[in-house]
């Protein structure tokens, strides 16, 4: 715990940065954020060649963390840039960014939206087959992408936060209960919020491998991705951390 110039009390956060290694000898890893190495050592390997992508390695272990860190202080927000170098084994498939005393959310269900779709950042309402629509509504459904809310509107059309392409489907409107953040709690760094460098959810953001630029070609994301990254490369990034919840609060 910390105080700042203001009185207001702070905490340093954790990050725990989860994957997946792979080889017939060990995988080590070499971490560094805004220049400072974070994290350099060995990593649980699993013997086995790289699998093909997978979207979803919500599942997957704790590689490392860095902990109590002077550089995430709850009340920082913004992006730092960050380097990972593997070595040995085949390589590693890194997928979520973890931080504790981060602000948590409980979704309940609002509205259903039926025939309804979303161009750049408006949402045309067709159907609404339960409930009414409303400002602060957090969006799910096809296509959405994550932490998309309405900020403005009224009757079939509203104005969200972030720009897509939603072809007509049904859009489910949530109501989200804020949870404080603790010490031993921890969810994704990053929530869409400061807008990173591609305008995305993702707490990896202007992302090269070996120095070359992945997106484009690649699309942006639109929600968290994993990368694979195999032994004798680096990828790098802009690592984008949102709000911490401060300890008074």
């Amino acid at each position: 715990m910390a105080i700042d110039n203001n009185g207001k009390v702070y905490e340093y956060r954790t990050l725990q940065f989860y994957g997946y290694a792979y080889g017939n000898s060990n995988v080590s890893l070499t971490a560094n954020i805004n220049g400072n190495t974070v994290f350099s050592g060995e990593v649980a390997t699993i013997n086995t060649e790289i699998p093909p992508p997978q979207n979803d390695i919500t599942n997957a272990p704790l590689l490392f963390s860095v902990n109590d860190s002077t550089l995430l202080p709850t009340n920082w927000a913004g992006t730092y840039p960050m380097s990972i170098t593997v070595n040995g084994g085949y390589g590693v498939v890194f997928g979520n960014i973890n931080c504790n005393y981060m602000n948590s959310g409980t979704a309940s269900p609002q509205t259903i939206m039926e025939n309804s779709s979303i161009s750049g950042n408006v949402l045309s309402v067709g159907t609404v087959s339960s409930g009414t629509v409303a400002i602060g509504q957090v969006l799910q459904g096809t296509d959405v992408i994550a932490n998309t809310h309405i900020v403005s509107g009224s009757d079939t059309t509203w104005i969200v936060n972030n720009i897509q392409t939603v072809p007509t489907t049904t859009i489910t409107g949530y109501l989200i209960t804020i949870n404080p953040g603790v010490a031993d709690e921890y969810q994704l760094c990053y929530n869409g919020k400061p807008v990173n460098s591609e305008n995305t959810p993702d707490p990896r953001s202007s992302v090269t491998i070996d120095g070359i630029t992945q997106v484009p070609p690649l699309p942006a994301s639109k929600s968290l991705w994993s990368w694979v990254i195999p032994s004798g490369s680096t990828i790098s990034y802009n690592l984008n951390i949102s709000l911490g919840n401060c300890a008074q609060t």
